[in-house]
Formats: structure tokens, C-alpha cells, sequence
């Protein structure tokens, strides 16, 4: 078998494919498939066995939206992303961000009426043909039941279908410096999306779905302060989105297809595309 080895097993039968010994050499395209068949059958309890590289949590990443609610994530799980989290850059590592860990029905369910209703608001309002086309990726049978959830709301429910959500806030209060601009809460917003990113690929690294819904406090700052009220979140912090993690009802196909490099990357000066090494005339 040919492949570059990602990680080392515990001692596990695998029925239908072959047992792996305590020890074996785990290769890439067995990886996947093993790795959930240790999940379902509770086999998690080494986090090397979830090791992956980093390139293809970032290529396998999905919007999960739709969750078991019959499984539970573990405490365990839940402690690794936020320690991901914890590990986001910030300026002066100041780590503008805390997270309230929701587990309560009510308090999420909560979260999914505000997302619904914000949702249908911004959705609701626009021609069906604008929605359509940007998710030309979906296809056309299943197009007109999305769009339709968009617009209703419903898409965006779901806070209530993941067993944990983490509702993450931020806050541009840290400094008292006149010198500091007042662009600083667009530095600490950066800082605080990165963290969720850390959130969002330790949670794929871990088998877990996860979904990132803005739409709990977005739009109106009334709708803001009724989930900082609903929280007790202090004045000075912003709840800014709701992260929901749970075990995927299904497996997703791989995201859609993205743009080229050269279509996004400049080389020195906006309009002069990047090339790749491969497109290079050697000198």
C-alpha cells in the first residue's frame, strides 16, 4: 500500500476492511472511513486517533446544518475546540473574545427564533432569481426547497438542532490610548473570526459538523441586546455569532469549486495576477 502514513492506531477491528494492530501505519485513503467507524463505535478515546493534517481540514471543511440529535458531543471535544479557540492571534494578545457554552433546549431554541427572523427579513425581501443564481452549486432539485427555507427562515434554525452552541462575543474596549484609531474594532472583529476558524477545523478534525449562524444577532441592535440580555453578557462585550456543533445527520460532498489563484491573488500590484510556480517561464 502506497501513501504517506497520517497517524497510529489503537488496537481496532475494523469489520470489512482488515484489523490494525496497536501500532499500524495508518494511510491517507484509509484514514476517513476509519476514522468515523472509531467514532460511531465509540473508539474516541486517544486524540491522536483524529490527527489531521491541517491542509485537508481546511479542503474537507463544510457548513453542517443538520445534526444527530441523538449523539452527544462529548465534554472532551468541546474543551479541544475552545482550547483552539484560545490559541487565535490578536494584537498584544489581548483575546478579545469569550464564549458562553449553551447546552439548555430553551436557550437555544431561543437563538433559533432570532436567527429565523432575522434570516426572513434579509432574505425574504430579494427576487427569487438573485438567491438562485448565487448557489448555482445546488442542485437544481433541491434549489427551490433551500431558497424557500432562506426566505421563511427556516435554513437558519439551526441552533436548536446542534447539541452544543457556542455563542461567541467580542469586544473593542481594550484600549485607552488617544493614539489608538477608532478602525480598532475592526481589528479585534479579524482577530476574534480567526479564532472561530480555529473553532471550525479543530471541530472538523474531530468528525464533528459545525456551522457558524450570525443571524441570531445581526441586523438590529435591539435584536444584539435582547441576546445580551437573554445571557446577562455585559455592556461593553457584543455577541457576534452563534457557533453550533453537533454530529452530522449526513455527509456532505465537498464544498463547491473555488476560484483560481490567479483570479484572487495579485503580484506586487493590484491587476498583475499571481502565477503559480507551474506557469512560470523558466529563466
Amino acid at each position: 500500500m502506497t501513501g504517506r502514513i497520517v497517524s497510529k492506531l489503537v488496537t481496532v477491528r475494523v469489520d470489512g476492511i482488515q484489523t490494525l494492530e496497536e501500532g499500524s501505519q495508518i494511510y491517507r485513503n484509509q484514514y476517513i472511513e476509519l476514522k468515523w467507524y472509531l467514532l460511531r463505535m465509540g473508539r474516541c478515546n486517544k486524540w491522536r486517533v483524529f490527527t489531521l493534517d491541517v491542509f485537508e481540514a481546511i479542503y474537507t471543511r463544510r457548513s453542517i446544518r443538520e445534526f444527530d440529535k441523538t449523539k452527544k458531543v462529548p465534554d472532551w471535544m468541546v474543551e479541544k475546540i475552545l482550547d483552539a479557540a484560545r490559541y487565535g492571534p490578536s494584537p498584544e494578545n489581548v483575546q478579545p473574545w469569550r464564549f458562553i457554552v449553551i447546552r439548555d433546549e430553551e436557550s437555544k431554541r431561543f437563538l433559533a427564533d432570532m436567527a429565523q427572523e432575522t434570516s426572513s427579513g434579509a432574505f425574504g425581501m430579494t427576487r427569487y432569481e438573485m438567491t438562485s443564481d448565487r448557489i448555482w452549486y445546488v442542485s437544481e432539485e433541491a434549489r427551490v426547497d433551500v431558497v424557500e427555507r432562506m426566505f421563511d427562515g427556516r435554513l437558519f434554525r439551526y441552533p436548536e438542532e446542534a447539541d452544543v452552541v457556542i455563542l461567541g462575543c467580542t469586544s473593542d474596549h481594550w484600549y485607552d490610548m488617544p493614539t489608538i484609531p477608532a478602525s480598532i474594532k475592526e481589528i479585534t472583529d479579524m482577530a476574534f473570526a480567526m479564532a472561530v476558524q480555529n473553532m471550525w477545523l479543530a471541530a472538523t478534525a474531530l468528525g464533528l459538523g459545525a456551522g457558524w449562524d450570525s443571524f441570531v444577532c445581526i441586523g438590529d441592535e435591539r435584536r444584539r441586546e435582547m441576546v445580551a440580555r437573554y445571557f446577562g453578557i455585559p455592556r461593553n462585550w457584543r455577541p457576534i455569532t452563534a457557533f453550533c456543533i453537533g454530529w452530522p445527520k449526513r455527509a456532505r460532498i465537498l464544498g463547491p469549486s473555488r476560484y483560481p489563484i490567479e483570479a484572487i491573488a495579485f503580484e506586487e500590484y493590484w491587476g498583475r495576477p499571481y502565477l503559480r510556480q507551474a506557469f512560470r517561464k523558466k529563466r
